[in-house]
């Protein structure tokens, strides 16, 4: 009865200590990673179909009618910034912003922006010389 006994604890003490390593030792994949922090971006929402090369208007701004139709055509809106063009996601918010100059505030994974705020941004008119 003495060795049952000896040996239930001894099962339990290991059965414990095990526990207590691996929850410790092992801590859940993804824990030790910081959140994504908040990035900003300002450029043109267009569509990934034309990206850069969409038809603009006379302000070299992308064409309204041209990106929705893109996107009605299975495109997604993007985000034109610099010389490339980021899908954006949620497509609804982007939608709200077509063709317009904003900025984006949120995160970016595998090439994709996941925004959280976008709003319209006025475009600033170049400086203008001294005397003209």
């Amino acid at each position: 009865m003495k060795n049952a006994s000896r040996v239930s604890h001894r099962f339990s003490f290991v059965l414990i200590a095990a526990t207590y390593c691996f929850v410790f030792c092992f801590p859940p994949t993804g824990a030790s990673q910081p959140p994504p922090q908040n990035q900003h971006w300002i450029g043109y929402i267009t569509d990934t179909h034309c990206g850069t090369h969409c038809q603009v208007t006379s302000k070299m701004r992308p064409d309204l009618k041209c990106v929705r139709l893109c996107v009605k055509k299975g495109s997604k809106y993007g985000l034109w910034t610099g010389n490339q063009v980021y899908v954006l996601n949620p497509q609804t918010l982007a939608a709200q912003f077509a063709a317009q100059n904003v900025r984006v505030t949120g995160t970016i994974k595998n090439g994709v922006i996941y925004a959280t705020f976008i709003v319209p941004v006025p475009l600033q008119k170049p400086p203008t010389k001294p005397g003209r």
